[in-house]
């Protein structure tokens, strides 16, 4: 890895943010850092960029290695020290939950949870979510906004039913996730003003769930609570378990689930349709034959997902396609670009339905892969088939490049989807 090499790599990544390249079309750049040095630290960025679908497999593999515990307290302790003592329930809510720890406590979490968030309650979502679908498209008129109108409602009710909320609540819980989020847009660094929105509105988030935990704990008391009714419910139920989450490890993996489970799904649909409908054989294709929905569903992931990279620190110094990593240095598996790797897939830079898409990893790999992936696919399904009947002329408004996309690194998404559906 030259010094040459290395200046005009984050040459190329600063002009590509300043541009606004990066979050229109990434993979030209992440195909360039693959084919010059694919383990890469970026200081723009602010970690080591993996852009080859072998690094980014085997990292996502090796919890041992590379840690999931501490991820955002890493980011944290970059703040100013002025903006450090202002954001306290931050750094207590990261401190522990699903997404913030490694084994033993991760088994533990995610065998829990697992009892809660079977692939039955999922099924059992599908008619639920097949009615939220209908009923979100046959409100829109003959012009609407796919992500306003559609694709932003539709998770957060399914999830919100998930864990118990009213639809009534879905607003302030998609105004939540957007702060959450907020915190991780700029990759390895954490804006001053995002992390004190996220502080607020986070502690809002909280108080609400717990509100949530203590009707079902109410109900446990007089054993009148059924504990499948939705996953608030199931994790209550476990409580009188040995190894049962804390209250903390209860709000924290809550949170984490709407928070991952809404914005991430929108804009994997979001995403998806801008490739389908750029191409009217495409939606020819699909319309023709729903059968081939599941191909579709994940094509749509592995070609354009929403969440375009993970990120672990490194427990101990290691080495990765030979290059050295500091104990403590921040890893960026960029699932994006191990997605459009050519020595993995046959065309990655076009949407072929038909091609082996197995490998993908936009849904992650290894202890944390996505545990609310098949929740995704079944949206998404039904999302495709109610469009299918009930919008089968839709069309882009404008074409794709004119197409506004967010200034974030860590989700993958459009600011509006306009379409036509005659």
């Amino acid at each position: 890895m030259s010094p040459k090499s290395n200046d005009y790599l984050e040459e190329q990544i600063i002009s590509s943010i300043q541009s606004g390249e990066y979050f229109r079309n990434p993979y030209p750049l992440f195909a360039e850092i693959r084919s010059i040095t694919p383990v890469f630290y970026s200081k723009t960025i602010g970690g080591w960029l993996l852009t080859r679908h072998q690094d980014v497999d085997e990292v996502l593999k090796d919890a041992e290695t590379f840690s999931s515990k501490g991820r955002v307290l890493y980011l944290l302790s970059q703040l100013p020290t002025e903006i450090q003592s202002q954001v306290n329930l931050l750094h207590k809510h990261f401190a522990t939950g699903l997404a913030h720890s490694d084994a033993p406590e991760h088994r533990r979490l995610r065998g829990l949870l697992a009892r809660a968030f079977t692939s039955k309650m999922t099924e059992g979502m599908r008619e639920t979510t097949r009615k939220i679908a209908r009923e979100l498209i046959t409100q829109t008129d003959n012009e609407f906004d796919f992500l306003e109108d559609v694709f932003t409602p539709l998770p957060a009710l399914v999830v919100g039913t998930l864990l118990g909320s009213e639809r009534s609540d879905i607003p302030n819980l998609i105004r939540w996730a957007h702060a959450v989020n907020g915190l991780y847009e700029r990759g390895g660094h954490i804006s001053p003003e995002k992390a004190l929105a996220a502080e607020k509105l986070l502690a809002e988030m909280r108080e609400f769930v717990l509100d949530l935990v203590e009707r079902r704990r109410e109900l446990a008391k007089s054993s009148e609570l059924d504990a499948s009714q939705d996953v608030l419910a199931g994790l209550v139920a476990a409580e009188r378990d040995a190894g049962a989450l804390s209250e903390d490890e209860l709000l924290s993996t809550a949170v984490t689930l709407f928070v991952a489970g809404h914005e991430t799904t929108t804009h994997l649909l979001g995403n998806g349709f801008v490739a389908l409908l750029s191409d009217p054989e495409l939606w020819h294709q699909i319309k023709n034959d729903a059968t081939r929905s599941h191909q579709f569903i994940e094509e749509m992931a592995r070609f354009d997902g929403s969440v375009p990279r993970s990120w672990r620190i490194a427990k101990n110094e290691a080495r990765i396609n030979g290059v050295k990593i500091a104990k403590g240095d921040l890893v960026l598996p960029i699932l994006a670009a191990a997605n459009h790797d050519p020595e993995v897939f046959a065309n990655p830079d076009k949407f072929e339905p038909d091609q082996d898409n197995k490998k993908h990893l936009a849904f992650g790999k290894g202890v944390h892969v996505c545990l609310g992936a098949p929740l995704a696919r079944m949206e998404a399904q039904e999302v495709l088939m109610a469009l299918i009947d009930l919008k089968p002329k839709l069309k882009l408004k404008k074409p794709a490049e004119a197409l506004n996309w967010r200034s974030n690194m860590a989700l993958r998404g459009l600011m509006t989807l306009p379409v036509i559906s005659n």
